[in-house]
């Protein structure tokens, strides 16, 4: 598949907007960047909340220097994008600790061109979050979808710390929860950047899987993006994903690889010898 240039930028223009707009909201002015690489410092121990993303293939010393040695220092873990065509050296990121992890697709639509058939499973009921105590139970719900125990905690915590600000200042942040027979099911985000709205968080709890909720809620922010006033809509999504994206018309742009640093925490803290493989997760 010819993938277009162009279209790919949306998607990793709006990584890139988002990543730095949630790690301010808590740790302002501590995003630093330099020509094709943006560094996020959330203030949290979080792959999901520190967040590197590059636009230019990098040599594995200046990765080390403007990003591992930082986060290394601050004993933090986080998450690197590659949003380039041309592909980084697995083997020399693995050398500094980077694992890389499954890539994502990366989707785009012109939102003219979106349609959905949202048929609402009976006892699924999908609203807007506008109060602190409903992003608290949205933080929960994302939390809870993770097989980290360290992630959960910090994904709780942001959400907290998200909830004391006054809503104007997480306003290009758009949540929704499914709620199925009054139990909340699935989640869902909007995030505004200049040129495209991008869809994140998509997802159902296990017991809840397997009836529709999970398509219902993609096609629910897909309606709300139809009635938005802007043109591009984006998303990253499992390669398996990539049919329900297709149907509501968006097209697949080319891949974005991923890679995790999960630092070391030194054998006094890891019982018997093991390790501490279980927070490889997708953001």
């Amino acid at each position: 598949m010819k993938y277009s240039l162009s279209a790919k930028n949306l998607v990793c223009r709006n990584l890139e907007n988002k990543a730095g707009y949630c790690a301010d909201l808590l740790n302002p002015k501590q995003s630093k960047e330099i020509t094709g690489l943006l560094r996020t410092d959330s203030g949290l121990l979080s792959t999901r909340f520190n967040q590197v993303v590059s636009n230019t293939v990098m040599q594995p010393r200046i990765l080390q220097r403007f990003v591992v040695d930082y986060f290394a220092e601050r004993h933090s873990p986080f998450a690197l994008w590659h949003c380039a065509s041309k592909p980084l050296d697995d083997a020399a990121l693995a050398e500094l600790g980077l694992i890389r992890q499954a890539p994502m697709i990366a989707m785009a639509a012109e939102v003219k061109q979106l349609a959905t058939d949202e048929k609402m499973p009976e006892g699924l009921e999908i609203k807007a979050v506008h109060s602190a105590d409903e992003l608290l139970v949205y933080g929960d719900l994302v939390a809870e979808m993770q097989n980290c125990p360290r992630e959960t905690a910090q994904i709780k915590k942001f959400y907290r710390q998200l909830a004391e600000l006054p809503e104007h200042k997480h306003s290009r942040l758009k949540y929704f929860l499914g709620e199925f027979q009054g139990t909340p099911a699935a989640a869902g985000c909007l995030f505004s950047s200049a040129d495209a709205l991008g869809f994140y968080d998509l997802g159902t709890l296990p017991a809840y899987r397997g009836r529709g909720i999970g398509t219902t809620m993609m096609q629910h922010l897909v309606n709300e993006v139809l009635h938005s006033h802007h043109k591009h809509a984006v998303a990253l999504v499992g390669e398996e994903q990539q049919d329900i994206w297709l149907n509501a018309g968006f097209y697949a742009v080319g891949e974005v690889a991923r890679y995790d640093f999960i630092p070391e925490r030194g054998s006094a803290h890891i019982p018997n010898g093991e390790t501490d493989d279980d927070d490889r997760q997708s953001a």
